[in-house]
């Protein structure tokens, strides 16, 4: 079982704050999750992407956040404040595990970022939360995800034909995953 009382409030590493997103990021999440190099690695965001479409996430956040359904956090660097992208955990209560999912905005790819964000959330979903285990996908046209997850310790666990669907047209899936064991042992 999850522990319900155990919701972070934030989160942070060496480098970044992970927190509950507020209002304050709209131009940023518009500007970010409305460019095509990051919304259509995806299956969630659309494109184009308005403020309006903005809004309405952000109160699905905050409604996922207060019932446990889900915890979405926005991505900062501590040094420079700004939303650079957003992490989040689904967890199914029922099996003791969690699905991950991610974005970051294109001008902060490459830096890093990314994985430091999955390892922290990956800490506070073993450590903090209690989950057993996390899965995470990607489609096969992203390998970039898929090496942010394995640099985050993340198993490869295999490829599902046709797994994720976009605009109408089906991806094949890459799905990676961690027990709460293989992350402590992976991390001393």
């Amino acid at each position: 079982m999850i522990p319900e009382t155990n919701r972070a409030g934030s989160l942070k590493t060496r480098r970044l704050l992970l927190r509950q997103p507020d209002h304050d990021y709209i131009p940023s999440i518009v500007r970010h999750a409305g460019d095509p190099r990051v919304a259509l690695k995806t299956t969630t965001i659309p494109h184009p992407y308005h403020i309006g479409h903005a809004l309405e996430w952000l109160d699905q956040i905050e409604a996922d956040f207060s019932s446990g359904a889900v915890e979405t956090f926005a991505i900062e660097r501590r040094e420079v404040p700004g939303l650079i992208g957003m992490i989040g955990l689904i967890p199914r209560p029922d099996r003791g595990s969690a699905e991950v999912f991610y974005w970051i905005g294109f001008p902060f790819w490459r830096c890093g970022y990314a994985t430091e964000a999955l390892r922290e959330t990956l800490r506070y979903a073993f450590a903090d939360r209690g989950i057993r285990y996390v899965t995470a996908g990607h489609m096969i046209g992203n390998p970039a995800s898929g090496k942010v997850m394995q640099k985050a310790r993340m198993i490869f666990e295999g490829v599902v034909s046709h797994g994720m669907k976009r605009g109408g047209i089906f991806f094949d899936r890459v799905n990676y995953g961690i027990s709460a064991d293989e992350w402590k042992n992976a991390t001393g």
